[in-house]
This record gives C-alpha cells, sequence and structure tokens, in this order.
C-alpha cells in the first residue's frame, strides 16, 4: 500500500509539474517593439561607452542586455554555403587572430569538425589571444557526455560559460567557481545564437554549429562574413552576454576600448544586427521577420528547417494573396517531426493562398528571410521556442545586390533540386499534423 501511495503521489506531482510547465509556456512573454529600432537605439560609436557599463557593473541583468541596435553598415559581404565552404574560412580567420576570439555556439560536439577547431582554439589561447566562448548546456550536452571536451577547452585556457536552459543555473566560468544564479533567468531560455568575432573586427553569422553534420552533407546551411561598424555591436552583444553569464571582462578604459577597434572602414551597406532577449521583451529579429513579410511586395524567399507559427504562416499567406510571389524552402525529410507535422497541417492552405512549398532534399538548416531588397540571415527559426523564448541573433542587410546574390546563389539552385510539396491525404497523418499544429505553441 506505502508504495502504490508513493507512486500515486508521483504521479499527481508529475502531472501538475507538467501542467504549471505547459500553462507558463503558453502564457505570451512580455514584448516590446525592437525593430524598427527606435530613436533611442544605440549606434555603433557608442558601443564603447555601453562595454564600459556592462564591464564595470557590479551585476548585469537581462534587462541591461535587451538594447535594440540603430542600423549600421558594413564594408564587406560574403555568403558562404555549406561547411566544406565555410568552415576552413572560420578557422583561417581564427588562425590569423591577434587579440581575441569569440564564439557563441549552441552546438558544439565532438567528431572531425571539432578535431579541427579545438586545436586551434587551445593554440591561439597559448599565444595569448583572448579566446571567449558561450555554449548551451542543452545544445552541446555539457550534462550528457560531452562535457570533458569543455573541460579540456579550459584547461587550455580557453575561458568558457554556459547558458543552463534545462539545469540549476549556475554563472561563472567552466573550470572555476559558478555559484547559483537564484535569478534563474536562463530557465527555458536556449542560447540558439551561431557567431564568430575575431580581433572585434570580422564577424561570422549563421546557421551551423561545430558539427559534423555541417561538414558531411546532411546539413545544408550558410554563414554571412562580414566587416564594418556593425561588427561592433555584434562584439557587443558577444561581450554583455559573456558577463551576464559570470564571464570576467576587463575594467582597464584602455582594455575595453581595445576590444572594440575601429574599423579601417565603416562601410557602405545598410545592416541592422538584430538579437532577441528572452524574458525581457526584445525579441527584434521576430519583429523584423514580421515587418520583411508584412512589408514584401515583389518577392519573398523564406528558408526555415523548422517551422510551426500560424502567426508567421498567416502572413506568408496574405503576402501571396497580395500577389507576391512567395517561396518556402523546407526539409523532404525533417530531423524534428512534430514541426514537421505542424507545417504539414498548413499545406492546404498555403496551396490555395499561392505559396509554393519546396521541399530541400539536403536538409535545408539555413535560416533567411528575403523580401524584395532585403535580406535577414540568423538563427531563428519560424517556431515558438526561437521566436520568442531563445537568445538569437541576426544581420538584416538593406541592399538590393546582397539579395539577388543570396536569391541567385542559395534559392534557386535549392529550388531546383527540390520539389514541390502536396497536402497530406492519409486521415491518420492529418490528424497527427492537426494535433501538432494545434500545440504549436509548445513547439
Amino acid at each position: 500500500m506505502k508504495k502504490t501511495h508513493r507512486l500515486r503521489t508521483a504521479l499527481a506531482v508529475g502531472i501538475v509539474v507538467l501542467v504549471v510547465s505547459a500553462a507558463w509556456l503558453l502564457v505570451p512573454p512580455p514584448r516590446h517593439t525592437a525593430y524598427p529600432p527606435p530613436p533611442t537605439a544605440l549606434p555603433a560609436s557608442e558601443s564603447r561607452a555601453a562595454l564600459t557599463r556592462v564591464a564595470t557593473a557590479e551585476r548585469v541583468n537581462v534587462a541591461d542586455l535587451a538594447v535594440p541596435f540603430a542600423p549600421a553598415r558594413v564594408a564587406t559581404f560574403e555568403l558562404l554555403i555549406d561547411g566544406t565552404s565555410f568552415f576552413p574560412r572560420i578557422l583561417d580567420d581564427i588562425r590569423a587572430a591577434r587579440s581575441s576570439v569569440h564564439i557563441i555556439q549552441y552546438g558544439i560536439r565532438p567528431g572531425a569538425v571539432y578535431d579541427q577547431f579545438g586545436p586551434v582554439l587551445k593554440e591561439k589561447s597559448r599565444q595569448g589571444v583572448a579566446v571567449r566562448v558561450i555554449v548551451d548546456q542543452l545544445g552541446s550536452g555539457l550534462d550528457t557526455g560531452n562535457g570533458a571536451l569543455f573541460d579540456d577547452l579550459a584547461a587550455s585556457g580557453v575561458q568558457i560559460v554556459r547558458n543552463d536552459p534545462v539545469a540549476l543555473d549556475r554563472d561563472g566560468l567552466i573550470g572555476g567557481p559558478r555559484p547559483i544564479d537564484w535569478r534563474l533567468d536562463e530557465l527555458a531560455h536556449l542560447d540558439h545564437r551561431k557567431t564568430f568575432i575575431v580581433d572585434g573586427r570580422v564577424a561570422w553569422v549563421g546557421g551551423a554549429g561545430i558539427e559534423d553534420h555541417f561538414a558531411n552533407g546532411t546539413f545544408h546551411d550558410i554563414y554571412a562574413r562580414v566587416e564594418g561598424e556593425a561588427v561592433e555591436q555584434v562584439q557587443l552583444a558577444f561581450l554583455a552576454s559573456f558577463r551576464l553569464l559570470g564571464g570576467p571582462l576587463p575594467t582597464d578604459q584602455a582594455a575595453i576600448d581595445a576590444l572594440l577597434p575601429a574599423p579601417a572602414d565603416p562601410g557602405q551597406i545598410p545592416t541592422t544586427v538584430l538579437h532577441n532577449t528572452p524574458g525581457a521583451g526584445h525579441l527584434a529579429n521576430t519583429d523584423a521577420i514580421e515587418r520583411l513579410i508584412d512589408g514584401a511586395t515583389r518577392r519573398l524567399d523564406v528558408m526555415c528547417p523548422y517551422s510551426a507559427d500560424g502567426g508567421i504562416f498567416e502572413r506568408m499567406m496574405a503576402a501571396a494573396r497580395r500577389g507576391v510571389h512567395v517561396r518556402y524552402v523546407v526539409p523532404a525529410d525533417s530531423n524534428v517531426l512534430a514541426t514537421a507535422a505542424a507545417l504539414e497541417h498548413w499545406y492546404p492552405d498555403f496551396q490555395a493562398a499561392g505559396v509554393e512549398i519546396w521541399e530541400d532534399p539536403v536538409l535545408p538548416h539555413a535560416k533567411v528571410v528575403l523580401a524584395d531588397d532585403r535580406v535577414l540571415i540568423g538563427t531563428t527559426n519560424l517556431d515558438a521556442w526561437a521566436l520568442y523564448r531563445n537568445w538569437e541573433i541576426g544581420l538584416l542587410f538593406e541592399d538590393a545586390a546582397i539579395a539577388d546574390t543570396v536569391q541567385q546563389q542559395l534559392f534557386e539552385p535549392d529550388i531546383a533540386r527540390s520539389q514541390r510539396a502536396q497536402p497530406q491525404t492519409n486521415p491518420v497523418l492529418r490528424a497527427v499534423d492537426w494535433l501538432m499544429a494545434l500545440i504549436s505553441p509548445l513547439l
């Protein structure tokens, strides 16, 4: 009887926990407009002053990071497609680093790709280059078998902090004291960003982790490599997050200034750095995605591996109904069945509205929204976690030549090898699709 009572009690507690968790996830997070940038948005020229405040503050809160960035510029733009193209170039930039290498990665996992990055990061640290890394506990499996990888990096002098979305929130460097942060400001907020910043002068923003499937032909992704004044804002976003998670920053003004060197060429390409700061209502990537779709007049090309948000889908269909040529590239065979089913539920509506759904046989992991002559390249999927709960980053380019380049080099080849999607006809699978669409706010 006692055993049965304990089982019933455990079951009841489990149900309560699940109900409370579901209710918490379904409550719309607080949100204020972060894009278009308000008049108070931070220009690149004020990045040093902002970094000084973050570096010297006794304590940094999430709200301190919810700062919209003013439109900036980049001097160079390069689109690199697939790991065989971008990983060697990223490694070349890291090898050439003279002062700092900063990395935010949702996924860093053992394998052939990490075997290239690990020794280079260790060597740069031994050379006296400051190597700082932000990694996500869930995305990189720190507590499920991969912790030794990061312990080894930390032992080599690499400074690593971790975001703890599903673990007790502890702040500080891996390998050092990590006291509990009772604010629990990381709970259920994944750090989904993928960014490299070298010497504060070169920034890479894209969708790929340091994982083998981005280099062996099974996942298809991109990175944008940029130089110019917008890199200062990407650098600031990294350093503020590093400090929030307990990483140490220099407090000497000269050392702070050295982290944000003035670019040799600020650039002429209009670029806005977008970052989602969950828990503070700052969802600049989400705002920009909605604005791009709503403002499209001629063409709207979207690529995303994981999509489930009905509000975004309604906006895409509205664009098609007003005469915009809308093309949506999605996986033919997704590795996340729940979001794939939720998306498939909408296929009849997409078809009726005139939205072209193209199923790519090579899993398209890139997150890109191209609307007329503007294009957003970043890390934000079109599901509830990415749009409303995760740390995300993106670069919005307002340049016709860049938009044309992305369309010609990314979308056209992908669509050429893809097939038009057709609505599901199996009644059982249709029921599953309906159920997944119903619970899409949890996906």
